[in-house]
Formats: C-alpha cells, sequence, structure tokens
C-alpha cells in the first residue's frame, strides 16, 4: 500500500514536473526575444524578434501580449510617418504571428481586421506589388481574400496532437514504469518509453510547425 501510494506520488510530481519546465520554457523564450527586440539594430530585426516571442504563446504570457503590442505600435507609427515598407513588413510579420496561433481559440484575433486593411492599403500603394493589386478593385479582393486565410492543415494539426499525446503520456509511463519507488531504473521500461517522449517532441514541434 505504502509502496502504490509512493508510486502514485512520484508520479504526480513528475508531471507538475513536466508542466513546470514546459511554462518555464515558454515564458522565458518569450522573455528572451523581447529583450532580443529591445537593442535590435533595425526594424526588420525587431519585427523578426517579436514574432519569435509571439510563438511563445501561453495564456496570461505577458511577454507575448508585449511582442503582439510592441509590434502593431511599430506597423502603427512607420504607417503614420509614411515608411510604408516598414510598415507592410511590421504589419505582415504580425498577422503571421497571430494566424500561427490559431487552434481551439484565436488569440489577439481583434487585431486581424485593422491588420488586413493595413496590408492591402500598404500594398496598394507600393510600387513592387503586381499592378493587379494596386487598382482600387484589387486592394478590395486583396482585402478579402486576407479576411479568409487558408485554414491549418488537420493532417498536421492530427500529428502534433499525437505527438503532444506520446510525450505526456510517455513521460507518465516512465515515471510509473521505468523507475522502481527508490528512483532506480527498470531499463527495459525506461529507455524505450524515453525513447517515446523523444519521438513524441519531435513529432509535436514538426506537426505545430507545419499546421
Amino acid at each position: 500500500m505504502a509502496r502504490h501510494r509512493r508510486g502514485t506520488e512520484l508520479v504526480a510530481a513528475g508531471v507538475l514536473l513536466l508542466l513546470a519546465a514546459l511554462i518555464a520554457r515558454m515564458l522565458f523564450g518569450a522573455q528572451r526575444e523581447v529583450a532580443a527586440a529591445a537593442v535590435a539594430r533595425d526594424p526588420a530585426e525587431r519585427a523578426l524578434h517579436l514574432r519569435r516571442a509571439m510563438a511563445y504563446y501561453l495564456p496570461g504570457n505577458p511577454w507575448v501580449r508585449q511582442a503582439h503590442d510592441g509590434l502593431l505600435e511599430q506597423a502603427r507609427r512607420a504607417r503614420r510617418l509614411g515608411d510604408g515598407r516598414t510598415a507592410l513588413q511590421s504589419f505582415r510579420e504580425l498577422r503571421s504571428a497571430i494566424l500561427a496561433l490559431r487552434g481551439a481559440t484565436r488569440p489577439y484575433a481583434g487585431s486581424l481586421p485593422e491588420i488586413n486593411s493595413a496590408i492591402a492599403e500598404l500594398t496598394a500603394r507600393d510600387p513592387a506589388a503586381a499592378p493587379s493589386l494596386r487598382t482600387a478593385a484589387g486592394q478590395r479582393r486583396h482585402l478579402a481574400r486576407l479576411g479568409h486565410p487558408p485554414a491549418p492543415h488537420r493532417g498536421f494539426v492530427l500529428l502534433a496532437l499525437l505527438g503532444f499525446g506520446l510525450w505526456v503520456g510517455g513521460g507518465v509511463l516512465l515515471l510509473l514504469r521505468g523507475l522502481k519507488p527508490d528512483l532506480t531504473l527498470v531499463p527495459r521500461r525506461f529507455w524505450p518509453l524515453a525513447g517515446v517522449i523523444g519521438l513524441g517532441l519531435a513529432l509535436f514541434c514538426v506537426g505545430l510547425g507545419a499546421a
């Protein structure tokens, strides 16, 4: 009975440890990118770091909100100053970052109408844009397309979910079956389960990146 209780406590502690590690990774990853953006040499580099910071989205992550607001303000300021190239690039980076976060929820989707409208307008003023986009009708068509982005690839979403299940499930099983109550390894179980964890993490990253 005592051994069973200790095993349960060990699994619970392991799950909490994995969760804490994941949260810390998301928080510190976003903080690092926001800090890099603060010392960036030019707007393009700053936009890149802020977009990367948004990829560490976690509900309540203050640095992701700071990255979103900073990138939006950079785009607005460049637009006010007549720097269409910087404004267009910044709006595009922000739009891509927001769309990459789509899932069960749609964080920062409230910014998309402004972003889409700005991209369509700035593109119509861009001499390098296709002639068909620099007409009033072309601007309207462009805005309509921006308002209906393609949905995430279902196959890669499922791959990410499968990877997440293997990652977390493998971690729980490793703690439950791959370790003895005294924390010594059970080699014939520990190493295969460690491989499952590694495979799950790889599938999760690939699926999330390609979805």
